[in-house]
């Protein structure tokens, strides 16, 4: 049951619809989300952020595995906050895109890419990645952020990682929600 429910949460977090609990489900305030909202990073930083993330590890993971060679498999998408229901057409999320390398990472190797993983997603706020799949030359983790940020790493026939940010509001209208400066 436990693997059904962290399923549900990352296809949430991976499409931009889940990862807090101000939204509509949860009754928060149009304040509430906010004050939430406000006090996250911007949808541009986050984005970078999270991409840059995705580099280290890329980077970090072909250190360690020179055979692996990354190819963008599917491309940055944005999508609006249906979690934070006053906020849905103004907050994003986005999902950063798939990366995949061709070839499976050996049983025995898996533990220390795992590492690597977790290494590099604990230094940008992420929590210890869960095992969601864990089979002879099938392995996968998830992590996420207090953000509603998440990713995605596992490999199989390939190795694939990816991920999506939370809900954010645009540095735009960031600058729009904030109260006049005082005089």
């Amino acid at each position: 049951m436990k693997r059904i429910a962290l399923l549900a949460l990352v296809a949430l977090s991976i499409t931009g619809c889940g990862g807090n609990n101000l939204g509509p489900e949860f009754g928060g305030s149009m304040e509430e989300q906010r004050a939430e909202l406000m006090s996250r990073p911007s949808i541009e930083e986050a984005s970078a952020r999270y991409l840059e993330m995705h580099t280290k590890i890329r980077d970090q993971l072909t250190a360690a595995y020179p055979w692996m060679r990354w190819e963008q498999t599917r491309e940055l998408n944005r999508a609006g906050c249906s979690d934070f229901d006053a906020f849905t057409d103004i907050g994003e999320s986005q999902t950063l895109g798939v990366w995949r390398a061709n070839g499976n990472i050996p049983d025995a190797e898996w533990p220390r890419a795992q590492q690597i993983v977790a290494d590099v997603s604990r230094e940008y706020g992420f929590a210890a990645p869960e095992t969601v799949v864990s089979r002879p030359s099938d392995h996968q983790v998830v992590g996420s952020d207090r953000f509603g940020g998440g990713y995605r790493f596992g490999t199989a026939k390939n190795t694939v990682i990816n991920g999506s940010t939370g809900c954010h509001l645009p540095q735009a209208e960031k600058d729009k929600q904030a109260p006049p400066p005082a005089r």
